[in-house]
C-alpha cells in the first residue's frame, strides 16, 4: 500500500531511518537543502556537520570500519560531491561500506553541459571507478527503493562504497511510495562440495597456515577462525585489514602478511595455505618487503565472498565462494573434533615473530610500548600515513577486531583525524586515539572544529619532525638526494587551543600513557605533540654509484 506523498528529501530521510541509520555525516548546500529540511524535522538520525566533504566521508569510513554498519554521507552537487572521491577510493580498496547521497543538477540539465550551478558533466561517471555501484536516481518515487537496494547490496556482497546521485528537482518534488522492512540481504553460504574438498587437504596437512583478511572481520568470524586454527594447530597470518581477527597475544598469531621477517619463511614452508577473506592485494604481497609466491607443490585454498577476487593473483587449488563465517564453521565441522598435531617448530615460529629487523630502534620500541600502555584494550587506534604508522602497521599489538583502523588501500594522508571522530561517535564510551604525522595532520586539521563542536574526547598524537619524513628517506635511498620535503609547521598545541581543544607538547615518551589517560577523561579533544624522527621500515637498496 502506498503511503503519503513526500518530498524527495523526506524519502531520503525515511529510507535511511527504515534501515536503522543513526548518524549521517555531511555539509548542506543549495541543492540538497530538501534533505536537510527533512532531517531538521525528526530526531531519530543525528547529523554531524563536517568542515570539508572529504572529512565527512572519512568520518563515515571510521564509523563504518569500527562498527560494520554502513557509513552515510550527504553532500551537495559538483564540488561537494567530488570532494568525496579520495575517501571513496580508500573505502573501495578497503571494502568499507559507505553510502554517498549527492544532489545533482536538475533532471532536464543532466548531461547537457548548459553551465548549471555546480554542474559536473555526467557527475556520476566520476564515481563508478571507486564504487561497487554508482547510479543516478531518475524519479522521486525511486529514491527510497534505490537506497534500500544499496543497503541490500552492502549486506549481501563484498562491502564497499555506493554512490547515488539525485537531481535536485527530485528532492523538492513529491511522490507517493512505501518503505520496505529493513534487514533484507543475506551473505551467500559456501558450497558443501568445495568445503569438503578443502577439508580433505587440511586433514592431510603437516604444516598448515591460515591467512585471515578483512573478510573475516566483516563476517564477524573471529571465533570460528580461532577454533579452526586451534583444530589445525596452524599459525595465523593476518592482512592489515584482518588485524584483530585473532588476538595478537595468542601464540597462534604469527604476524601481518607484508611483514616479511615474520611471514615469508613460514609461507614458504607451509604445505597447505588457507586464505580467508583475503584478496592478496599487491601492496601487501608485492610491496617493499614481501614478494609472495607459491610453489607448485603447495596447496592454496582460497575462500572469499567475492568470486572475482579468487585467482586474480594466485591460482588456487581449491576455490570456495561464500561467507567467511559460514565457510570456517563448515570446515571446522568437516574436520571434526580432535587436537591439532601439525609439524611446526613453535620455537622457530616465535623467533620469526619477534624479529623486527635491523631498522628497528629502541625509540620506536618505546613509542609503541607507551602507546599500547596508554590505550586500554578496547581502545580504537586510528592511523594516518607517516613513518611511525608504517611501523605500527606491523608491530603495534592489536587484540580485537575493528580496533585498528588503517587506510591501507590508498595510503592517503589526512585519514586519521576525521576517521577517529567517526569511530568515537559510533562508540561513545570507548577511548579513541589517532596517530598522525605533522604533514598528514594539516591535511584535515579543520575537523578539530568538528571534534570541539560535538565534544568528542579523541586524543590526537602528532608525531612532528617538520618534514615529510618517509618521502625524504625514499628520495635519499633511491636517488641519493632529497628536496621539497621540509615543512614549516605551526605551534601545534597553540593551534589546538585556538580551535577550543586541549594542546600539550610531550618532552618524553614516558609521559604518553598519563597524557592519554587524561585526554580520554575530558569532554573535549586533545592534541599531544611529540618531537620524534622515525625512518620507515622498508628495506630499499641505495642507488648504484
Amino acid at each position: 500500500m502506498s503511503g503519503p506523498a513526500r518530498t524527495g528529501g523526506e524519502w531520503v530521510v525515511e529510507a535511511l531511518r527504515a534501515e536503522g541509520v543513526r548518524h549521517v555525516f555531511g555539509i548542506p548546500g543549495i541543492h540538497n537543502l530538501a534533505v536537510y529540511d527533512a532531517l531538521l524535522r525528526q530526531d531519530r538520525i543525528a547529523h554531524v556537520l563536517a568542515r570539508h566533504e572529504a572529512g565527512a566521508a572519512f568520518m563515515a569510513d571510521g564509523y563504518a570500519r569500527s562498527t560494520g554498519e554502513v557509513g552515510v554521507v550527504l553532500v551537495t552537487s559538483g564540488p561537494g560531491a567530488t570532494n568525496t572521491l579520495t575517501p571513496l577510493a580508500e573505502a573501495y580498496a578497503g571494502s568499507v561500506p559507505l553510502l554517498v547521497l549527492m544532489s545533482d543538477v536538475a533532471t532536464e540539465d543532466l548531461g547537457r553541459e548548459v553551465g548549471a550551478l555546480h554542474e559536473v558533466p555526467n557527475q556520476i561517471a566520476c564515481f563508478r571507478p571507486v564504487c561497487r555501484m554508482a547510479e543516478v536516481v531518475r524519479a522521486t518515487a525511486d529514491i527510497a527503493p534505490a537506497i534500500a537496494g544499496a543497503f541490500d547490496l552492502l549486506r549481501s556482497g563484498r562491502p564497499g562504497p555506493v554512490a547515488l546521485s539525485i537531481p535536485h528537482d527530485l528532492l523538492t518534488g513529491r511522490a507517493t511510495g512505501a518503505l520496505r522492512a529493513a534487514g533484507a540481504g543475506r551473505r551467500p553460504p559456501c558450497h558443501v562440495a568445495a568445503v569438503a574438498e578443502a577439508a580433505r587437504h587440511l586433514e592431510r596437512a603437516r604444516r598448515p597456515v591460515v591467512i585471515a583478511g578483512g573478510g573475516v572481520v566483516t563476517a564477524g568470524a573471529s571465533a570460528e577462525l580461532l577454533a579452526l586454527a586451534r583444530r589445525l594447530d596452524a599459525p595465523v597470518i593476518t592482512t592489515v585489514m584482518g588485524r584483530g581477527a585473532i588476538p595478537e597475544d595468542d601464540p597462534l598469531w604469527q604476524g601481518v602478511l607484508p611483514d616479511r621477517r615474520a611471514t615469508e619463511a613460514v609461507l614458504r614452508e607451509a604445505d597447505v595455505i588457507l586464505a580467508v577473506g583475503c584478496r592478496f592485494a599487491a601492496r601487501s604481497t608485492r610491496g617493499l618487503l614481501l614478494n609472495l609466491a607459491f610453489a607448485p607443490h603447495q596447496v592454496l585454498i582460497h575462500l572469499d565472498l567475492d568470486p572475482t577476487v579468487i585467482g586474480k593473483r594466485y591460482a588456487p587449488t581449491v576455490a570456495v565462494v561464500g561467507d567467511a563465517r559460514d565457510g570456517l564453521a563448515r570446515l571446522l565441522a568437516a574436520l571434526g573434533p580432535g587436537p591439532g598435531a601439525s609439524a611446526w617448530d613453535r620455537a622457530w615460529l616465535a623467533r620469526l615473530r619477534r624479529d623486527p629487523g635491523p631498522r628497528w630502534t629502541p625509540t620506536l620500541a618505546r613509542f609503541i610500548e607507551r602507546l599500547r600502555e596508554g590505550a586500554p584494550r578496547d581502545a580504537i587506534v586510528v592511523n594516518d600515513q607517516t613513518a611511525v604508522n608504517y611501523w605500527m602497521e606491523w608491530r603495534f599489538p592489536v587484540w580485537a577486531p575493528r580496533t585498528f583502523l588503517y587506510p591501507v588501500g590508498s595510503a592517503t594522508l589526512g585519514y586519521a583525524v576525521p576517521a577517529a571522530l567517526g569511530a568515537r561517535l559510533a562508540h561513545p564510551g570507548r577511548p579513541v586515539v589517532a596517530v598522525v604525522g605533522d604533514g598528514g595532520f594539516l591535511f584535515s586539521v579543520q575537523e578539530l572544529a568538528t571534534a570541539v563542536k560535538y565534544r568528542l574526547p579523541v586524543a590526537f598524537v602528532v608525531v612532528n619532525d617538520d618534514r615529510y619524513g618517509a618521502i625524504e628517506w625514499l628520495q635519499r635511498r633511491l636517488y641519493g638526494r632529497a628536496g621539497e620535503y621540509e615543512l614549516v609547521n605551526p605551534d601545534f598545541p597553540a593551534l589546538a587551543r585556538a580551535f577550543g581543544a586541549r594542546g600539550e607538547r610531550l618532552d618524553d615518551l614516558d609521559a604518553l600513557p598519563a597524557a592519554l589517560a587524561a585526554a580520554f577523561k575530558v569532554g573535549t579533544p586533545t592534541v599531544l605533540e611529540l618531537r620524534l624522527t622515525v625512518e620507515p621500515p622498508w628495506e630499499v637498496s641505495p642507488p648504484e654509484a
